[in-house]
């Protein structure tokens, strides 16, 4: 981070390890779908956070959801939440 002038994690980030399943997966299209899914991991304001984002708002969203009553509806989109 040239603003801190230094990396801001307490940890030094590991690059990822792609291994195919099979002989006949395309590792660039599994490449790209690996970062398209783990974008918004690094699309992060929390600069000391170090879980991915979608599993911290899933867990937030299912604390709100703890206190509605059994029957009551619900919002079903994602954006309801945030």
């Amino acid at each position: 981070m040239p603003y801190f002038r230094t990396y801001p994690g307490l940890y030094v980030p590991q690059p990822l390890l792609i291994r195919p399943a099979s002989a006949s997966t395309d590792l660039l299209a599994a490449g790209i779908d690996i970062l398209a899914l783990s974008k918004i991991n690094w699309n992060n304001a929390q600069l000391k956070e170090r879980g991915p984002l979608t599993l911290r708002t899933a867990y937030r969203v299912g604390a709100i959801l703890k206190h509605v009553s059994e029957g009551a509806r619900i919002a079903t989109r994602y954006a309801h939440y945030m």
